[in-house]
Formats: C-alpha cells, sequence, structure tokens
C-alpha cells in the first residue's frame, strides 16, 4: 500500500513538472480559469438591462396622453427617447437601432379612457432581441397597467361607486404573480453560474487531454508507465489526482468568491452540492483521458476541443430544453458530465434543493 501511494505521489510530481515547463498548459489550467470567471462574469455584473430606449408616437396630444409618456420614461426598464409625429419617423428609428420598441397612442386615446370605452395602445418591438424586447413589453404593461386603474377609478369613483366598490370593479379577477428563485429575472444571475460550470469543464477537458496528447506525441508514455511502476492504474490515479485536487480548488473558488462577487445566490445543500462537484470533476477527467486517446499532436486537441464549448453548452439543457432536441442530441448529451451536473447545480444553488431532489442527477 505504502509502495503504491509513493508511486502514485511520483507520478502526480511528474505531472506538475510536465505543466509547469509548458506555457501552453500553464495558460489552460493556470490562467485561463481566473480569467475567464471574472471576464465572462464582469460582461453580466449588472444582470439587467435599465433604460431600453423607445420612442412614443403621440397621435392625441393630450393631458393623459404627455402624462403616460411621463410616467414610460420613469419606468426603471425603459427610457423615451424621444416623441414623435408619425409612426413612419418611428419605425426608421427602430430599423437603424436608436431605439428598441415603439409606444403608438392613437388619437382619442384620452377621450376612450374617460368614456370607459377603452382604446388601443399598439406596441412595436425590436424581437430580435428578445430579452430586450420582453424588458420593454414589461415596463410598458407596467405603466399601462397603473395608469388604466388609475383612470378607472375616477370614472366608477364619479359615478356614486365608493373606493371599495370601483376596486372591485377595476380588478374582478386578481392576479398575484410572484417569482419564486430567481427573484429579480435578471438574466446574470441565470447565466453567470453556468458560465463558472462551462469553465470548469472545458479548461479542465482542455487542459487534460492537451496533457495526455503531448505525453503521445513526444514519445513519453514510457515515462509515465515507468514512474507508476508499470501500472496503468496507478498512472491514471496520479496524473488525475493533480486534476481532481485543482479543479476541485477552483469549484470552490468560483462558487464562493466568484458568487459572493457577482452576488448570486446559494440556498441549497452544501454537502451534496460538494459531492455532485466532485463527482462531476472526476467524470470530466475519465472522460478528458478517453478522448486525449484520439488524438497524437497537443496542437489538434486544443483546436479540436476548443470549438466544442458552445455546441456542448447549448446541448447540456440549460438554454434550451432538452425536451425540445432531436432524440439523437438528448442521447448524446446524456453523455457529457455538464448535463446533470448543470441540472442538479440550478435545483442545489437557487431552489434550494437537497439530497432527494438530485439523486437521479447524482446516478
Amino acid at each position: 500500500m505504502r509502495k503504491s501511494f509513493k508511486n502514485i505521489f511520483s507520478v502526480f510530481k511528474r505531472e506538475i513538472h510536465l505543466i509547469t515547463h509548458d506555457v501552453n498548459l500553464i495558460s489552460v489550467l493556470l490562467l485561463a480559469p481566473l480569467f475567464y470567471s471574472f471576464f465572462y462574469g464582469s460582461i453580466y455584473f449588472n444582470k439587467v438591462e435599465t433604460n431600453v430606449p423607445i420612442a412614443v408616437v403621440d397621435m392625441d396630444h393630450s393631458e393623459l396622453s404627455e402624462k403616460l409618456i411621463r410616467m414610460l420614461d420613469a419606468n426603471q426598464l425603459i427610457s423615451v427617447n424621444e416623441v414623435l409625429p408619425d409612426y413612419n419617423s418611428a419605425k426608421s428609428d427602430l430599423e437603424n437601432g436608436t431605439i428598441q420598441g415603439i409606444v403608438f397612442l392613437p388619437d382619442g386615446y384620452e377621450a376612450g379612457l374617460k368614456s370607459a370605452k377603452g382604446t388601443d395602445v399598439k406596441v412595436y418591438l425590436n424581437t430580435t432581441r428578445f430579452l430586450v424586447s420582453n424588458d420593454i413589453n414589461k415596463g410598458v404593461n407596467e405603466v399601462l397597467g397603473t395608469l388604466g386603474m388609475g383612470v378607472r377609478m375616477k370614472y366608477f369613483q364619479a359615478n356614486g361607486y365608493s373606493y371599495e366598490q370601483s376596486k372591485e370593479l377595476i380588478e374582478p379577477l386578481k392576479l398575484d404573480m410572484r417569482p419564486m428563485f430567481n427573484f429579480t429575472e435578471s438574466y446574470g444571475d441565470f447565466l453567470i453560474p453556468a458560465i463558472l460550470v462551462l469553465i470548469i469543464h472545458q479548461t479542465l477537458m482542455i487542459g487534460l487531454s492537451e496533457s495526455i496528447a503531448k505525453e503521445r506525441e513526444h514519445n513519453l508514455i514510457h515515462e509515465l508507465y515507468a514512474s507508476s511502476n508499470k501500472n496503468v492504474r496507478i498512472a491514471v490515479v496520479g496524473k488525475g489526482l493533480f486534476y481532481f485536487m485543482l479543479y476541485s480548488a477552483y469549484a470552490f473558488f468560483f462558487f464562493t468568491v466568484n458568487f459572493s462577487v457577482f452576488k448570486i445566490r446559494f440556498e441549497g445543500n452544501v454537502l451534496a452540492f460538494t459531492v455532485l462537484t466532485f463527482e462531476m470533476v472526476l467524470a470530466v477527467i475519465f472522460m478528458s483521458i478517453f478522448i486525449s486517446s484520439f488524438f497524437k499532436r497537443k496542437i489538434i486537441a486544443l483546436q479540436f476541443l476548443t470549438l466544442t464549448s458552445y455546441p456542448l453548452f447549448l446541448m447540456s439543457g440549460y438554454s434550451w430544453p432538452m425536451s425540445s432536441m432531436p432524440w439523437y442530441l438528448q442521447a448524446f448529451s446524456n453523455l457529457i458530465p455538464m448535463t446533470p451536473y448543470l441540472n442538479a447545480f440550478v435545483r442545489i444553488t437557487q431552489m434550494g434543493a437537497g439530497w432527494y431532489e438530485v439523486f437521479p442527477q447524482i446516478v
């Protein structure tokens, strides 16, 4: 047993020497994870987009239309950049990107509201940017709902109804919608954790595959075999041990320091999360050893695996539900350790899940 540990340690030290004498491996394994974790996270630091520019086409020129414009401009999500006299001018600005949406107030807007007949307010959105269009839609609906309720309240009270009766007539069916996990409904809280997982997954897979490809390229496999006392299992354990320790440390750093810096909530069972993360790191290590067997040159391994980052993230089911993918992509994505890990990761960190809820993903 002591001899086995000594051989494992010998392979472990050899791996450190191999990495520290290779600038490319240093950049992939030691510099890239830390740099990208803060660089990519900083892009979404504000998490939500505010003051999205819109234009208002006011055909009514009334007191109520001016009040609505002021309320739209005061909303946190949107900003009224310009009030224009016709739709064609606003459409031109929408097409050249000056604004992201148009609110069209028709002639007779105020008269329709005061008579309780209602009126149509048209909202034109740049849906090529669906997140931005959702923000505009949400902001405009909030403002229109608030203003409409106030106008209808005055109308019913002017017709002899009490305040409480007017409230009931305005909202006979009340909708109380409450976000349960991502309370701010922010894109940053959704995307930053997944980016950190992707960085762990991909830099580990690329770095370890490059290391083994280098061994093959320079005919060093026999040295690795000799360091392990001619024991393949010890060679795998010793080589993998370095990556397991390094990436377990990265995971601890990302999910404490980075979560704190970017104000990401952690709600779940720490022990379940730790076991799940260790398991994911081990799975990626063994998958990388298998993948590296297809490469005899380090540069080819780097070129090929670098291109897999975005496809693997898309197939993980995080940004698009797996149930909506073709069956063969679902089957392939289930072979990727990141797929079950991200599924359980979100449940633990943001939904407060424990062992029982993520047991299928652990298996």
